[in-house]
């Protein structure tokens, strides 16, 4: 295998056709869009940041407004999750048996 090709295998008639649909919706094809996707996963960024990522040796700076945008969505969503017993952090309820 040439080492700057992957080939994909496996994916959903169903999921392809949500690739194609964000794939036209973006103006891309679907190389770019998976390079895209794996970039962002290995990275945390596109590859509009991967050279600067690289260069620094380091991942995204702290930034302060994102980190506080991203408690509050956390805080959102929290809202949704039950509050659980007491009795559901004790030692037994989560060990169990397990010794």
């Amino acid at each position: 295998m040439d080492n700057h090709k992957i080939e994909v295998t496996g994916i959903s008639e169903p999921l392809l056709k949500l690739i194609d649909e964000r794939i036209r919706h973006q103006g891309s094809d679907r190389s770019a869009y998976i390079r895209d996707l794996i970039e962002r996963d290995i990275w945390g960024t596109s590859s509009t940041k991967k050279d600067t990522l690289i260069k620094n040796d380091a991942k995204c700076p702290f930034d302060p407004k994102q980190w506080e945008a991203d408690m509050k969505l956390l805080a959102q969503l929290t809202e949704q999750i039950p509050v659980l017993p007491p009795e559901a952090f004790t030692r037994d309820s989560i060990y169990g048996n397990h010794d």
